[in-house]
């Protein structure tokens, strides 16, 4: 029955002599022995060390006193996450020896008071033959860990967006309820949205409305005053065998547009009407929302 791991640490890791490669690797603790793997994640190479005992990395001149295997596997992790411009707290490389051999060499700033000291540790890592499915399954955590970085860049974005309601018409154009939001802004007669931050938006609106008679109307979603889309509107035809002519009649009903578009800072966004009227205790309503640069 194999023996049970004390401690298990992994990672991704750079180092200065291979400029553009990363490395994934796993420090393991097991029966007091330490044990260090690393992968190319490009070309999936991989070495291992071994198990080693203490006395096997610890010398004279890198002794903590009273420290255990496990506070050395802390002291490699740490070595290995540092970033690389913290030199003056620690420093790693990784040169190539013969036989596809390398070596792992860390070196740490210890403080104690007002002295300071250097200490280094070299491990000896040996190639390790990788099977076709190690390289499918490195690949998968390759895959999944960029899938995480996703995430969290999509959790971590901004959300940008706006939702508004008319509160009457002026000359035609809707007029909206103040809104507080620091990514838009009214314009002083609140007839258009001033976008504060550029993007790329989906940009929706209804409006509820009352078409004119005999007219043909129209609703019309724009920026700066060009029209993005707009949505025919009028009241319905009948004919009467008793009017030649016939007639007209009208019903309230609701017209919605939606678009994408690119907004610049400062841009407007309003609405227009024509041929038709707003109908009383009825809002109307704009929604923006910004889902790329």
């Amino acid at each position: 029955m194999p023996a049970a791991v004390d401690v298990e640490v992994a990672g991704v890791t750079t180092f200065g002599s291979h400029p553009g490669d990363s490395f994934r690797y796993l420090i393991s603790l097991q029966d007091s022995k330490v044990s260090i793997w690393l992968e190319d994640r490009s070309s999936k190479k991989q070495w291992q060390s071994g198990l080693l005992s203490k006395t096997e990395y610890v010398t004279a001149a890198n002794i903590f006193v009273d420290a255990s295997a496990a506070d050395y596997v802390s002291c490699f992790q740490q070595s290995l996450d540092c970033s690389e411009a913290k030199t003056d707290e620690s420093q790693r490389k990784l040169p190539t020896l013969k036989g596809g051999k390398l070596q792992l060499e860390m070196s740490i700033k210890l403080r104690l008071l007002q002295s300071a000291r250097d200490v280094t540790y070299v491990f000896t890592l040996e190639p390790v033959a990788v099977e076709l499915i190690d390289i499918l399954e490195s690949k998968l955590k390759d895959q999944q860990e960029e899938l995480e970085k996703l995430r969290a860049r999509r959790d971590n974005a901004t959300r940008i967006f706006l939702y508004a309601e008319s509160e009457t018409w002026v000359s035609s154009t809707l007029q909206w309820k103040p809104v507080n939001s620091g990514y838009f802004a009214l314009t002083a007669d609140r007839t258009s949205v001033t976008v504060l931050h550029p993007g790329l938006y989906a940009v929706g609106v209804l409006v509820n409305h009352l078409p004119a008679q005999a007219s043909q109307g129209s609703i019309s979603l724009q920026k700066n005053g060009g029209e993005l889309q707009h949505a025919a509107t009028g009241a319905a035809h009948y004919d009467d065998r008793y009017n030649t002519s016939g007639y007209y009649t009208s019903h309230p009903t609701s017209s919605s547009l939606m678009c994408i578009t690119q907004a610049k800072k400062g841009e407007l966004i309003s609405v227009v009407c024509s041929g038709t009227s707003a109908i009383s205790n009825y809002v109307s309503y704009l929604t923006m929302v910004r889902i790329g640069a």
